[in-house]
């Protein structure tokens, strides 16, 4: 779904539009059932503005760990998202309070998509095309006003090009690796109060 933005609310946005509903608050189930091609990873991403990303996953995208780090010069900031059982726990690093949600999955495999998302969403399917030696699916749609292109590799996304206010906002992959991942990654810390949204 994940990162497509150039800043949180973008990603909200995104990230929102198009998604399985989890219907039961208390006990949710797992929302995941093998979103990626590999069991387990890690992917580093270039975002704009100082921003670079950390993606961490296994049982092939149930559990998720990504992290955000703005580095600005005069300032910096690190915000980590924890995803499983269906929910999404947010903190940034340092605070002791975070938020814990429900966790809508948006698929990034858009050839699976119902025509009536497709046309919604303006999607279109633009064949493949080979990044880093890795053949990737290439999409183009248009969320609101902000069309945007993807690529992306046994369902994980690879590179996104957001087109807002005449910019190309890329976010890219800059390593990525078919790694086991530790399972302490996905523990929620101790000292953090997660309140619930």
């Amino acid at each position: 779904a994940v990162l497509i933005a150039c800043s949180k609310t973008d990603e909200k946005k995104v990230e929102n539009a198009d998604q399985q509903t989890v219907t039961t608050q208390e006990a949710p189930q797992p929302v995941v059932n093998h979103r990626y091609g590999i069991k387990s990873g890690v992917i580093f991403y270039d975002a704009p503005m100082g921003t670079k990303q950390e993606l961490y996953f296994d049982d092939y995208g149930a559990k998720e760990l990504f992290i955000t780090s703005v580095d600005l010069g005069v300032a910096k900031s690190k915000n980590i998202e924890i995803r499983k059982d269906g929910f999404s726990y947010m903190y940034e690093e340092g605070k002791t309070e975070g938020t814990k949600r429900a966790w809508y999955v948006s698929d990034m495999d858009y050839s699976k998509a119902d025509p009536e998302t497709m046309e919604r969403y303006k999607v279109k399917d633009l064949g493949t095309e080979v990044i880093d030696g890795k053949e990737c699916k290439k999409f183009s749609a248009e969320f609101g006003s902000s069309p945007i292109l993807t690529w992306s590799w046994n369902n994980i996304m690879v590179k996104s090009i957001t087109k807002m206010g005449g910019n190309d906002f890329v976010i890219e992959a800059t390593k990525i690796q078919d790694t086991s991942v530790d399972p302490k990654m996905f523990e929620l810390p101790d000292g953090v109060t997660f309140k619930e949204m």
